[in-house]
Formats: structure tokens, C-alpha cells, sequence
């Protein structure tokens, strides 16, 4: 047991000596970053000492974590040797706890409701691995309840919330990485916290702030959330040197509700679905930021939103909007706008100054790709003054790095589960019953790695498929399976239960391909009315996707077999996907909002064709695979893509969405596309985005 530690244990104990002679005691007082300086004893914890004795000793260290900082007083030192600790932890006392190596300490929680528990105020963790903490609401990996607190170099996976920050001040996060989450991070009510340096990954929601003030986000990674930052009634926020990216499709960037005083520097936005929403904000500074590729709307700026600034920026190379404004004031000067597909400023019952900017033509505006003549002598435009224009580009717009260079891609395929316990003998002990071997051809007797089979390649292996036999799949036709729940209407007359002749029908445009598509609407062990809920959030909706689709059971195998979808009367946008847990597999359709932008359907076509459409999203179907797919402009005549995708006769196009039932195959001549031949089967369990496709 000596030999697995007293080399390091050796390194460490000259760390704490060397650094108490240069480290300052009063950074501990003043409730800042502190150094080992600020403690005194060293207890050990080793879990290979099961015989004991126990002492805290480098000879004799305690087994388990908690017994340590249960025999420690204030300001001691507890270093965790590597091994893998199934226990929750509660931290009563100022206390740093160390571990030995980030990857080689596990704190299993075992599903209890929190990982850790804070206490104390002026509590250091440092050097561990987190993960399996409990699927209910206020459950987390770390619950922090009191100030000073500083998490450092450590991994947290497999939360619903990965660390949870509730009424405490001068929280700090530094050289962490968050993912396969429905929160990575979540402050309520804190002020002057800082995540520096860290990375979020395959979240839900990466970082959630409610009611929070002095907020920094400084050197950070963000990538494969549904939203990676979502500020809600917030003040003083500082966004600097970080990196959002290939984030969703439908939703990603960073989303800034009822806040003021933001200030965002020197950051990279690039290919997600939104760069910056903002609603109902003010006091927001953009300076030097790079955004380029987003799938929908760059800097999207709603109800009343003011005093926006916006300068030294690239706006340009974006797949649809540079800017989208409705009912709000903007400044955006001294940044390049160009190269922006649709426009780079749409403006609607707004005032907006863009004077001095570069829109990719000496000429001007009229003539930069990324303006539509059409849109400027449209009565929507609203207010915009551009002239005078500079002549030529600017150099110094935008971040002065690049993503690359400083930060590398965590990348993520499914939950991190165990395999699916099957019920029924199994001769050979490859985890799958005899009787569904013998029923498909497999010999009972010889072990198989039905793991990573999938003969169908639908993406379902064999012990999936296992798991739905009684749901009609078969491992060796593709099989698709969709769980529908629904809110109660509470418009007379009306309800969002997806109808049965729709799904009959969307069901035989999948046959028609070879594609089973079994759909529960309460009949394949899931699916059905839940609580009514309206006007919700996007935290709410994350909330909702745990309660109802994985019923709070992070080893729920429905995730990796079950598309998700929501139907309510108003949820946070009309239809969109987004991913609840750590993939993009669910999405949500406002029935109501639906129903009266297109007052001539029957409340239930539209739900049916909007849910096909988003499912289509699931399957990879994203606006970066082809010009076609959620092209706002393929919906007006106006606009040459109207006419340039015309041919693109699948619901996936804003043209036809409401006109056809069905993808197209890519059989109907110039700019057509095949989504049927195009289906990733996988893409729901295995999110990856990226620009440009590898």
C-alpha cells in the first residue's frame, strides 16, 4: 500500500512546505484564491487500506473520504490517493481536499442526490473525478451553500447538475471540465463568482445563471450544448478570451435574458445556432469577437433591448443573419459585415447605427454580399443608418486567436452507461437472453459482443434491441422509436396529443424506405399528458426532458433508443431540438404558436409535420448540410433561394414544411438533396458538430 503513494505523497508534502513560505494567510481571510499555505496538518485517505488501522497518517490513512474530513479540524490539508470512492461526501469545515491525480481520484456517488456538499465557507477542492450523483432537480455533483469556495482541476460527468452554486458569494471554478450534464453549472442568487480556463461538453445548459451579479467567464471552452451560457436577470457579466462553438444547431451561443451591464472581449463564436440572444437586456458592450458560421441569427436582439454596442467585431461568413433586431436600439461600428447569406442587418421596428463599417465592397452596402435590396426598402427595416461607410476592411476586428491554437476538443459518445440488464437465462454470459438469441439466429451458447452489434446499422445494438423486442424491433430491419408527451391545451376545443392518422401517416413515409417507426403515445412504456406548463424557459424545458422522458434515472436506457419530443401551447421558441441531457435527441413544438402563424392548418397537421421536421434534426439534418434545410429565405419569393431550392420539395425547407409529409430523395433535379439517403442513425446518441465537416 506504501509503494502507491510515497513518491508522490514525498512531492506533495515539499509542495505545501515550499509553498506556506511564499504564500500570503490573509488571501484566506479576504475570502480569495488561497494556497495550501492557509492550512496545517496533512490526513491521507487511501481506499486500499480496507484492514485498517485508520489514523489519517501516511502509514495508517483513512479508507474513505468522509472519515477524514470528519477527523480533520479547520484549514487542514486531506489528500486523496488514487482509487475510486463510492461515498457522498459532506464538508462541514474549512478544508482543502486534494487529490492525487484528476483522473486516478473517482468520487462515485452511487445516484445519491449530491457528490459533495459544502457547508463551510473557504473550502479548496482540487483533483478529482465526480461523477453519478442523483437525476432529481436539486440534485448535483457539488452543492455549494457557502462563500469562498474554489473547485480546481477536476472532472465532473454524469449530473443532472454538475455543481450547484445556491445564495453563496466568491465562488471560483478554474481548469475543470463539465460534460454529459443537463446543467454543468448552476449559480441562484451569488454574486462575484469566476469559471476560468474550463471546459463545457455535451451539456444541456452549460452554465445557468439566475439572479446573479459580478459574473466573469474568462478562458473558457464551450461546445455540444443545447445553450452554454444562459444569463436570467443578471448584472455586471464580463465574457473574455473564451471560445463558444458547435453548439446546437438550434438553439447554442450565448442567450442573455432581463440582464444589463455585459461586456463581452476577444472571443471566438463561431457555428452554432444562434451567437447572442438577447431579450429584454441593456448595457452590453461587443468588442474585438469573431463570429463566423452560425446556422440562424448572429447577434438575434428582442423586446426592447437597448443600448447595445458592438465594434471591432467579424460579422461574416455566417449561414443565415449577421443581425436580427425587433423593437430595439443597436450600435455597431468600426466591424466588418459581409459574407453574412441572408443579410447582415435585418432590422424591424428598430433603431440601429451602422455607420463606418466594412460591408465588403469599397461601394458599400448595395453592393457586399450579405445586404438584399429587397429587405432595405422593406416597411419592417426600420430605422438604419449606414452611411458613411469605410472603404476598406478592418484589420484588427476581432479575436486575436485562434480556437485551435489554445484549446482542444473534448469529444464525448454516449451517457458513460453500463449495459442493459436483460431478464432470462443466458448460457454463454454475453448479457443477452437465450431466448432472444434463439428467437434471431444467434447461437445461445457462444458468447457474442452484442454490444457493439448493430447488423441493421440503425444504431441500436443488439442489447437494445433486446430491450424493445416487445416494442416490435428487429436487429435486423431499421428500426426508429419516438416517445411523444404532451401538455393539456388550455385553448377550448384543442388538444396536443399528436393524432393517430398523422403519426399512421408519418409512420408509412418511414416504411416506404425500409424504416420501422414505432411511436409511444403511452404505449411503448413511456409517453402521454404530463403536468400543463406554458410560457416556459429553456432551464425549464432541460427540466421537463429529466422528469418525463428519463424519469429522473440517469442509467434510463430510453435516451439511447427513444427520439423525444414535447408538445405544448408555448414553450421557449416554436420548434426546435435540442438536447435535454448530453446528445440531441428531443425536441419541443408550440402547438398554440403554430396554430396562429398558420391559422388554415388543422392544429394537429401542423404539430405532425413541425414534429417530423424536428425529428429530421435528430437524424443529422442540420442547415450546415445543405443551403436548403431551416433557410428562412427559401420561404419568400423575394429572395433567390426561394427560387434556387425550389426543388428541395422536403419538410425540412421552410417552403414546404406545411405542403409535404415527407424528406426529400434527391430526385428532383438541380439543388435537390437526399435526406432520406442522408439519415445519421446515430447522430441522437452521438452529437458531433463541426465546421468544416471532417
Amino acid at each position: 500500500m506504501k509503494n502507491k503513494y510515497s513518491f508522490v505523497t514525498i512531492l506533495f508534502v515539499l509542495f505545501v512546505l515550499v509553498s506556506a513560505t511564499y504564500a500570503s494567510a490573509s488571501m484566506f481571510k479576504q475570502g480569495k484564491s488561497f494556497g495550501v499555505a492557509n492550512f496545517t496538518d496533512i490526513i491521507f485517505v487511501n481506499d486500499d487500506n480496507t484492514m485498517g488501522p485508520w489514523d489519517g497518517t501516511i502509514d495508517y490513512p483513512f479508507q474513505n473520504i468522509s472519515d477524514g474530513v470528519y477527523n480533520a479540524k479547520s484549514k487542514d490539508i486531506i489528500y486523496v490517493l488514487n482509487g475510486t470512492y463510492y461515498e457522498q461526501v459532506i464538508i462541514d469545515k474549512s478544508l482543502y481536499l486534494s487529490g492525487q491525480d484528476k483522473e486516478g481520484v473517482v468520487i462515485d456517488a452511487a445516484y445519491n442526490d449530491h457528490s459533495m456538499i459544502i457547508e463551510s465557507s473557504n473550502v479548496k477542492i482540487e483533483r478529482f473525478t465526480i461523477k453519478n450523483s442523483g437525476g432529481y432537480k436539486e440534485n448535483s455533483g457539488i452543492f455549494i451553500k457557502q462563500d469562498g469556495c474554489e473547485i480546481s482541476n477536476c472532472i465532473l460527468y454524469r449530473h443532472r447538475v454538475g455543481v450547484y452554486v445556491l445564495n453563496a458569494d466568491n465562488t471560483n471554478i478554474n481548469n475543470c471540465t463539465f460534460h454529459t450534464t443537463g446543467k454543468a453549472v448552476v449559480f441562484e442568487e451569488s454574486t462575484n463568482s469566476e469559471i476560468n480556463s474550463c471546459e463545457f461538453a455535451y451539456n444541456g445548459i452549460g452554465l445557468l445563471y439566475q439572479v446573479c451579479s459580478n459574473i466573469k467567464f474568462i478562458s473558457s471552452y464551450a461546445h455540444e450544448n443545447t445553450i452554454p451560457i444562459l444569463f436570467n436577470f443578471s448584472s455586471d457579466i464580463k465574457i473574455a478570451d473564451s471560445a463558444i462553438c458547435d453548439n446546437n444547431d438550434n438553439g447554442g451561443g450565448v442567450f442573455v435574458y432581463h440582464s444589463n451591464n455585459v461586456n463581452v472581449n476577444n472571443c471566438n463564436v463561431l457555428h452554432s445556432g444562434a451567437g447572442f440572444k438577447i431579450v429584454d437586456s441593456t448595457d452590453m458592450i461587443f468588442t474585438n469577437c469573431n463570429t463566423e458560421y452560425i446556422t440562424h441569427f448572429t447577434f438575434w436582439i428582442n423586446e426592447n433591448s437597448k443600448n447595445i454596442n458592438i465594434s471591432s467585431c467579424n460579422i461574416k461568413n455566417n449561414f443565415r443573419y449577421g443581425i436580427h433586431i425587433e423593437d430595439s436600439c443597436l450600435t455597431v461600428t468600426n466591424s466588418n459585415l459581409y459574407d453574412n447569406q441572408i443579410e447582415s442587418v435585418l432590422a424591424r421596428n428598430s433603431c440601429v447605427s451602422a455607420k463606418n463599417n466594412w460591408w465588403g465592397s469599397r461601394l458599400g452596402l448595395l453592393f457586399g454580399k450579405g445586404t438584399r435590396f429587397v429587405d432595405l426598402i422593406d416597411l419592417r427595416t426600420g430605422r438604419v443608418k449606414y452611411f458613411p461607410w469605410s472603404f476598406n476592411p478592418f484589420e484588427n476586428a476581432g479575436a486575436d486567436w485562434v480556437v485551435e491554437d489554445i484549446f482542444d476538443k473534448t469529444v464525448i459518445s454516449g451517457y458513460g452507461d453500463d449495459p442493459i440488464k436483460l431478464e432470462g437465462n443466458d448460457t454463454d454470459l454475453d448479457g443477452v437472453p437465450d431466448w432472444w438469441e434463439e428467437k434471431y439466429g444467434y447461437d445461445k451458447t457462444v458468447w457474442e459482443d452484442h454490444i457493439n452489434l448493430d447488423p441493421d446499422g440503425d444504431a441500436l445494438n443488439n442489447f437494445e434491441e433486446c430491450y424493445t423486442d416487445s416494442y416490435g424491433s428487429n436487429p435486423f430491419e431499421k428500426d426508429v422509436f419516438l416517445e411523444f408527451d404532451w401538455t393539456e391545451s388550455k385553448k377550448q376545443g384543442a388538444t396536443n396529443r399528436p393524432p393517430n392518422e398523422y403519426i399512421e401517416e408519418m409512420k408509412q413515409r418511414f416504411a416506404e424506405h425500409d424504416i420501422n417507426l414505432h411511436v409511444d403515445r403511452g404505449n411503448l412504456g413511456g409517453g402521454g399528458e404530463i403536468p400543463y406548463i406554458t410560457n416556459f424557459s429553456f432551464d425549464e424545458l432541460a427540466d421537463l426532458y429529466w422528469d418525463y422522458f428519463i424519469d429522473n434515472n440517469l442509467n434510463n436506457p430510453r435516451k439511447n433508443i427513444f427520439h423525444y419530443g414535447i408538445i405544448c401551447d408555448t414553450g421557449p421558441g416554436n420548434g426546435f431540438m435540442f438536447n435535454g441531457w448530453a446528445h440531441l435527441n428531443a425536441f419541443c413544438i408550440s402547438a398554440e404558436v403554430l396554430f396562429e402563424n398558420h391559422p388554415n392548418f388543422d392544429r394537429g397537421f401542423l404539430i405532425t409535420h413541425g414534429s417530423m421536421h424536428e425529428l429530421g434534426h435528430t437524424f443529422g439534418l442540420i442547415a450546415d448540410d445543405f443551403e436548403g434545410i431551416d433557410n428562412y429565405a427559401c420561404a419568400y419569393p423575394k429572395y433567390k433561394e426561394f427560387w434556387q431550392y425550389i426543388g428541395y420539395k422536403s419538410l425540412m425547407s421552410y417552403h414546404y414544411t406545411y405542403q409535404v409529409f415527407d424528406y426529400s430523395d434527391g430526385r428532383n433535379g438541380k439543388n435537390d438533396f437526399d435526406d432520406w439517403g442522408n439519415l445519421d442513425f446515430s447522430f441522437f446518441k452521438n452529437t458531433h458538430l463541426e465546421w468544416p465537416k471532417t
